[in-house]
């Protein structure tokens, strides 16, 4: 594991370095482009991936109803601890903005794309001939490389982490949404056929869809995978919806930020700032990118 990690770490902090030396100002397209196709080409090969698992077709119903148990219950415990964690700041009632916010279904247009790519894997493995030639192994330079350009992006996107020094909420926040997601997956056995290991590992992306089904395919469980990605893409959809509810109804910020996870620094951003106020932006874009630095590391933590 500590092999695997280190090569996941160097690959995002050789994007960083990357970035510094030809410019934090530069490249900004090329690299979001480059970003997006070696992204749609992981999704595509996760789903030939979880295609040639055996008897597929007959396990496709147990797997979006135990992604959807998992992503219900991480995003009720990160709910919950936030409240908690609120209550103790003092919170609860007196930063928040009481500006209702409409959702639109144009806000799900992304992750409607990317599970249409997968799905697009899974028919082209189980209905021709073209990827007998595949297998798992082929996914994991692909997604050193998806780390390489996310590390870009993070140095591009100037995710600053010192924040973190000064305020203890910047900590806390991100240590809320960890623990309340695990808090949450603590009863997922309880309701699907996972193990209390495996459902760490499924939630452990913590909204991050595309890495996280994509590296427990990769470390030899595609199976797992196609859960976890279903489960993180559910929880991002559920942020968008919920978001602007929890804000209707007076629920501190840190709810709307800890149930974003990783995409509270980019995605569900404008939304989060929308639904409460521009106080929240530096706490989601410090705690989107803390999160977003854990992720690859959790994930495979669990899954050993």
């Amino acid at each position: 594991m500590a092999w695997y990690l280190s090569k996941l770490f160097f690959s995002l902090a050789l994007g960083v370095l990357a970035a510094k030396m030809l410019g934090k100002h530069r490249f900004h397209k090329a690299t979001a482009y480059i970003l997006d196709g070696v992204l749609y080409g992981l999704l595509f090969f996760m789903g030939v991936n979880t295609g040639q698992i055996p008897d597929i077709t007959t396990q496709i119903a147990q797997i979006g109803y135990t992604a959807l148990v998992s992503a219900g219950l991480a995003v009720v415990g990160c709910i919950v601890l936030s409240l908690a964690l609120a209550f103790y700041f003092r919170m609860a009632q007196g930063n928040l903005t009481r500006e209702k916010v409409g959702f639109s279904w144009s806000r799900l247009k992304t992750p409607l794309v990317f599970i249409s790519i997968v799905a697009l894997g899974v028919i082209a493995s189980l209905g021709t001939d073209f990827f007998i030639w595949f297998n798992s192994g082929f996914i994991s330079p692909l997604l050193y490389l998806l780390l390489f350009f996310v590390g870009m992006q993070m140095v591009q996107h100037e995710v600053n982490l010192v924040p973190l020094l000064r305020s203890p909420l910047m900590v806390l926040t991100p240590l809320c949404t960890v623990f309340g997601t695990y808090l949450g997956a603590l009863a997922i056995p309880l309701f699907t056929e996972l193990s209390l290991r495996d459902s760490m590992a499924v939630v452990s992306g913590f909204g991050w869809y595309t890495l996280s089904g994509v590296l427990l395919s990769d470390l030899g469980s595609p199976e797992l995978g196609a859960i976890s990605f279903l489960s993180n893409l559910f929880r991002e959809s559920a942020a968008f919806i919920l978001i602007p509810l929890l804000a209707s109804f007076s629920f501190p910020s840190i709810a709307g930020v800890t149930i974003a996870g990783a995409t509270s620094m980019d995605v569900t951003l404008p939304l989060l700032k929308k639904s409460f106020s521009d106080s929240v932006v530096p706490l989601a874009i410090v705690h989107g990118g803390v999160i977003t630095l854990l992720a690859p590391f959790l994930i495979p933590f669990w899954f050993v």
